[in-house]
């Protein structure tokens, strides 16, 4: 009974150390290398999510999107920050750790064609009390990289 209840703990242990070492090890596609869903401007997209967001929002999340923009900022971290001159609303993308060296050739104010998966949108609501609130939509994308012209 007790070797039983033992092997069946062994078991589950190795099952358990098995599918953690398959989790953590896994490699995530490369989502910059794949066909867009979607090519468009910072502009079109930000405006599309401006008019209708229960429409952009279903054609958009978790889609593969494939744009170009103006860049704003470049966080050492791996996220850059995208927008387009004529609009208030700004794109955040975090940056797939394979695609961080073509952050190197890149400063800010440069147009740079972007690839990654859109995972969420965001409008700021004017309020009275908040100073910096209203300055626009935030869309956020996920696993990305500034494509390259060999790519």
């Amino acid at each position: 009974m007790k070797r039983t209840a033992l092997i069946i703990i062994i078991i589950l242990l190795l099952g358990l150390g098995l599918t953690a070492y398959l989790m953590y090890t896994h490699e995530m596609p490369d989502q910059v290398s794949k066909d867009p869903d979607y090519s468009l401007t910072a502009k079109e997209l930000l405006t599309d999510f401006e008019t209708d967001v229960t429409t952009a929002s279903r054609k958009y999340i978790d889609k593969i999107i494939e744009f170009s923009g103006v860049l704003k900022s470049i966080d050492t971290s791996g996220s850059i920050i995208l927008g387009a001159p004529e609009k208030p609303g700004e794109i955040i993308m975090a940056i797939d750790p394979r695609h961080k060296k073509a952050l190197a050739g890149n400063s800010t104010g440069d147009v740079v064609t972007v690839q990654g998966i859109c995972s969420s949108y965001s409008k700021d609501e004017a309020s009275p009390d908040d100073l910096l609130a209203g300055l626009g939509a935030t869309l956020r994308f996920r696993s990305g990289g500034i494509k390259t012209p060999d790519k």
